[in-house]
């Protein structure tokens, strides 16, 4: 379907079952908390709006309400922005987190977050995170290249879903994946995040 493939233990009638490691059953979480507000954005300029202005102005309350409504779930995670992205954190195995988002990257600018790229990042990797939120051996196979360092691995599990040509490159990086996208119609890089805090 996909290009990859896990083996494991069957289970009942036939199925194959999957061994998660910690860091695939926190991509599946991660993916299925962000879901919803991917979704909100791709859909809704308004809100893409409101989120951005959120974002540049780093007004966390602001951003805590408007989660409340479109992702529920991430109201109660750790949230930061720098003014030109935001990160959610998500508590992982052995004390350690990880944080999900969309940045600039930091010294192309300063206090800007384009609602309408971010609206066109968040429709790109729609795909890309519900197969992660839906399919183990998809999580499996992503945290075991990211583990192993494979990086042509990495990218192919990623553009299987990801389809725009604005993807420019997928780098493992931090314990986990980032994604770099490039607009024609914006002069600056942005990354989409999977990362690990240390």
């Amino acid at each position: 379907m996909s290009g990859y493939r896990l083996g494991g233990r069957r289970g009942g009638r036939g199925k194959r079952l999957v061994r998660q490691t910690p860091t695939a059953y926190l991509l599946q979480r991660m993916a299925a908390g962000m879901l919803p507000l991917y979704k909100t954005v791709a859909c809704n300029p308004r809100f893409a709006e409101a989120w951005s202005r959120a974002v540049v102005g780093a007004d966390l309350d602001g951003m805590k309400k408007m989660l409340c409504v479109a992702a529920p779930r991430l109201a109660h995670h750790g949230l930061g922005s720098n003014g030109i992205g935001y990160f959610i954190s998500f508590s992982g195995p052995s004390s350690s987190s990880y944080s999900c988002g969309v940045t600039i990257p930091p010294g192309q600018v300063q206090f800007h977050f384009n609602p309408r790229i971010h609206q066109r990042i968040a429709r790109a990797v729609l795909p890309y995170y519900r197969e992660m939120a839906r399919r183990p051996s998809y999580c499996a196979a992503l945290a075991r290249a990211i583990r192993r360092g494979h990086q042509r691995a990495a990218s192919r599990l990623v553009r299987c879903f990801v389809k725009t040509p604005a993807l420019k490159a997928v780098k493992i990086q931090s314990g986990g994946i980032k994604l770099v996208f490039k607009y024609p119609s914006s002069k600056y890089e942005y990354t989409c995040l999977l990362f690990r805090e240390f």
